[in-house]
């Protein structure tokens, strides 16, 4: 699989919903026409395909991955392509400027490209991403359910960020009146739905560019240049294992040096102080 597929650059609109369509959406997604509450539709009815980045040779995050995704009742596909002890210099030589980036950084880059190129390949109209790390809330399924009817009725490229941002939040997202809050810069990549014209977009960019940042701050610097808009959720339902101390970062040596136990106390602090007293928001769009 070429991290450097051939893709045309379609043309973005810059036009939102208002939000009283994206009211509708949300009656839409937990009404029927007869106006009950139908079965809840699954998460794979609602995304093209749902894929999962990982590495062969990480045994706990792969069966952590399939009991979480058992769990939620979703069927996923593998991205095990560019592992990175099957990373060529050709590879590198195509891909990326020098940089501080290291092997492992490579592989998570070159494979989150491949998610792109799957997407727009398989001509799929969106797909749900994650990293092999993530732990899912229990409404996750309904959250994302009435996410995807609002996106639905978005007319640009998007992407969309599942996560709690390692504990930021959007202002004025717990009163928003629609699942999607519009803007903020990506803090990470764990969790994330994006359209096939994005990504079609970033292939292109990368026709004419090389890279130097990880995956998250790819996606942030490129879909800026590109004016693909990010949205949040109002209500957050994935965290990050390697941030909450469920694992060991393996990209983090920092996070890495102070251990599991200093992980694992320090996200709940910060999810409590961040919720209660506020600080650590990140800018919007909306005024």
């Amino acid at each position: 699989m070429s991290p450097n597929p051939e893709a045309a650059n379609p043309a973005a609109s810059v036009q939102a919903s208002p939000a009283s369509a994206l009211g509708q959406a949300k009656r839409s997604a937990m009404q029927g026409p007869d106006g009950r509450a139908p079965a809840l539709p699954r998460v794979n009815d609602v995304v093209d395909a749902v894929l999962v980045v990982s590495v062969r040779s990480f045994r706990d995050r792969i069966e952590h991955m399939q009991a979480e995704m058992a769990r939620v009742g979703i069927e996923f596909e593998w991205v095990f392509d560019f592992d990175p002890d099957a990373i060529t210099p050709e590879m590198l030589e195509r891909t990326f400027a020098p940089s501080d980036l290291r092997i492992p950084h490579q592989s998570a880059v070159l494979k989150h490209i491949a998610t792109w190129r799957i997407c727009v390949e398989r001509k799929y109209r969106r797909v749900l991403v994650f990293e092999d790390d993530v732990v899912l809330a229990p409404n996750f399924r309904e959250v994302l359910v009435q996410a995807m009817a609002e996106v639905d009725l978005l007319r640009t490229p998007y992407l969309l960020y599942l996560g709690c941002g390692h504990n930021r939040y959007a202002p004025g997202a717990r009163n928003s009146p629609t699942m999607l809050v519009a803007g903020g810069p990506l803090p990470a990549a764990e969790a994330i739905v994006f359209d096939q014209q994005s990504a079609a977009m970033r292939l292109a960019w990368l026709e004419q560019h090389k890279v130097t940042r990880p995956p998250d701050w790819l996606l942030r610097e490129v879909d800026a240049q590109l004016g693909i808009p990010h949205y949040w959720l109002r209500e957050p339902v994935v965290e990050q294992g390697s941030m909450n101390g469920k694992f060991a970062s393996l990209l983090d040596e920092k996070r890495r040096g102070r251990g599991r136990l200093y992980a694992w106390l320090r996200f709940r602090w910060d999810r409590w102080r961040h919720r209660a007293v506020g600080g650590r928001i990140v800018p919007t769009d909306q005024k």
